[in-house]
């Protein structure tokens, strides 16, 4: 590994929401779905070049992104990240939600100095000492799901049957481990009935590792979608390929942290809520009011409409018949 790593964090970018960006070449941003995209006004690269599989974005989401780095990027370390999840560079610890999280409501030039994401020089210092940069793990006891809060990971996953997608795809997915990668077998399993949730996909890894994870993960994600019958699912459950994948990335980690012998760095994880460019003072005042009227809506919401099932997907489709460049997005992308 040479003295000044190469290092290339992928962040994945919705193609119908023009999102700030980092300025730090540790960064890529990359759009999402890019074939749909005609165009692109953030002037990014797209996932639709080279070996790619950017038409499946609907079902894989920012795995496709993943894909396309995997295929046509040379690097000696290789992130991912999303336009709204980033892992926090910076020496303080900040307060966190019930996924572990660090909720913040909008990525500002100052949110982005906050969490260290514009220091290349810190960032790269750090991940040169590690071979693998995560998220810290979340409790499941914690977890917020449609059935109530569980005790393993297992429980917390098929809490979403019939929301995220159908139970039995947790069950092909072993068999799939077992057939492809039985070196992952009983730590597929160990993970699954305990109690700490790796998740969100986001993480810094040598190239060597990188490459383990994709050959894990995508041969067994193409294989679900081979088998599913889609018909009559919901928006949220034809991602049932990329739910999958985040699965799989928590079985990955949990094999390489407890059965091999890595230099491992926890980072914590924000979620910035509202990541689109900021026009102004004035548009910045008028998010920070919408975020507090949003916070004390979820207050009330969350109990009656739990995070994760239909009906709280029925009425946030209610909701942006109130907000149609939202709409449009969302059409631009189904294309």
């Amino acid at each position: 590994m040479p003295d000044k790593p190469d290092i290339k964090i992928f962040v994945s970018h919705r193609i119908d929401i023009d999102s700030e960006l980092i300025d730090n070449p540790l960064y890529v941003p990359v759009r999402c779905g890019a074939v749909f995209d005609s165009e692109n006004p953030m002037e990014i690269i797209g996932d639709d070049t080279g070996g790619n599989i950017s038409e499946l974005r609907m079902s894989f989401c920012e795995f496709t992104v993943q894909y396309w780095a995997w295929k046509n990027v040379e690097a000696d370390y290789y992130g991912l990240c999303h336009y709204r999840r980033y892992l926090s560079f910076s020496e303080k610890q900040f307060k966190t939600d019930e996924y572990n999280m660090v909720y913040t409501p909008v990525l500002t030039p100052g949110e982005k100095r906050r969490f260290g994401l514009l220091d290349p020089m810190h960032m790269s210092a750090e991940i040169g000492q590690y071979d693998l940069v995560i998220s810290e793990y979340a409790e499941v006891s914690k977890i917020p799901t449609p059935r109530g809060k569980m005790s393993t990971v297992r429980e917390m996953w098929d809490a979403y049957d019939g929301e995220f997608f159908e139970k039995k795809v947790i069950d092909w997915m072993f068999q799939l481990i077992d057939k492809t990668s039985p070196a992952y077998s009983q730590s597929a399993r160990e993970y699954f009935s305990g109690a700490k949730h790796r998740g969100f996909n986001c993480y810094v890894m040598r190239r060597e590792l990188f490459d383990r994870l994709c050959q894990f993960q995508f041969p067994i994600m193409f294989e679900i979608r081979h088998k599913l019958n889609t018909d009559g699912y919901t928006q949220t459950m034809l991602r049932t390929p990329a739910f999958v994948g985040e699965m799989l990335y928590g079985i990955f980690v949990y094999h390489v942290t407890t059965k091999e012998h890595w230099r491992v760095r926890e980072r914590q994880l924000v979620f910035f809520r509202d990541t689109e460019r900021i026009h102004g003072t004035g548009d910045l005042a008028k998010r920070r009011l919408w975020y507090e009227t949003d916070r004390i809506l979820r207050i009330i919401v969350d109990p009656i409409f739990p995070k994760g099932t239909q009906r709280r997907e029925k009425l946030k489709n209610i909701f942006y018949t109130w907000t149609p460049a939202k709409q449009r997005g969302v059409a631009k992308i189904k294309k």
